[in-house]
Formats: structure tokens, C-alpha cells, sequence
């Protein structure tokens, strides 16, 4: 069994990657390719149009807060519970700040929703005052 140079670079660069704390993408990546709706826009889409508001937050923090109509789909449990949203019609889903929710756009991607885009900045960059 000899040394293999091609795998041991893969597993040197896989290892130095930051990942997003459970490893599974590196931290940037997920934000970096996910579609994005700014605040200004959710906002001016809610006037015109109903866009089905996904919040991937744990249960206490949505009962703490959440933006008027939302439906909770803790992101641990989007795998089980992603078909019940439709596939017809926009998807805005948002967390916290935009972490979980980019997670929750790539998993929703990964089974067939093109129509998902995640809240830049989350919750906080709702509720921030405007200036």
C-alpha cells in the first residue's frame, strides 16, 4: 500500500476548511450559493403578494418573536416535514441571521424547491429599526 498524494490533498484540504460546526459544508459556501431576499424587498413582496414565510428557528425563539404569518419548521426537522410546503409559489424562509435559513434554502434545493430564498441578515435584519 503506497502513498497516494491526490487523497492525502483532499483530506488536508477537507480538514482546514472551517466548516459550519457540524461539518458538513464549509461556513461561507452554504450563504455564497443560496438565493437571497433582502428585508426592503420581503417587505414589498408581502404588500403585493403572499410569499409562504418558512421560520427554521427552535420554538422559543419564534414565540419570542416572528414575522406576522410565518409557519415553524425547526431547521432539525425540515427533513421530515419539508413536503409539506408547496412547490408552487415562493418560499422565504429566515432564522436568527441568515444561517440556518441558508442551510434550510440548500436542503429545500436538494429536493426539488427552486423557489425557496432565504432572509439576508434573518430575523435581526427584520426587526432592525430603518434609518
Amino acid at each position: 500500500m503506497g502513498f497516494n498524494l491526490g487523497t492525502a490533498l483532499v483530506v488536508f484540504l477537507t480538514a482546514s476548511t472551517p466548516t459550519s460546526g457540524d461539518g458538513s459544508q464549509p461556513v461561507q459556501s452554504v450563504r455564497e450559493t443560496v438565493p437571497l431576499i433582502t428585508p426592503a424587498d420581503l417587505k414589498r413582496e408581502l404588500a403585493s403578494g403572499k410569499p409562504v414565510l418558512v421560520d427554521v428557528r427552535e420554538p422559543d425563539e419564534f414565540a419570542a418573536g416572528h414575522i406576522e404569518g410565518a409557519k415553524l419548521i425547526p431547521l432539525g426537522t425540515l427533513e421530515a416535514a419539508y413536503s409539506t410546503l408547496p412547490k408552487d409559489g415562493k418560499l422565504v424562509v429566515y432564522c436568527r441571521s441568515g444561517k440556518r435559513s441558508a442551510k434550510a434554502v440548500s436542503v429545500l434545493a436538494a429536493h426539488g424547491y427552486s423557489n425557496a430564498v432565504s432572509l439576508d441578515g434573518g430575523y435581526l435584519a427584520w426587526t432592525k429599526p430603518s434609518n
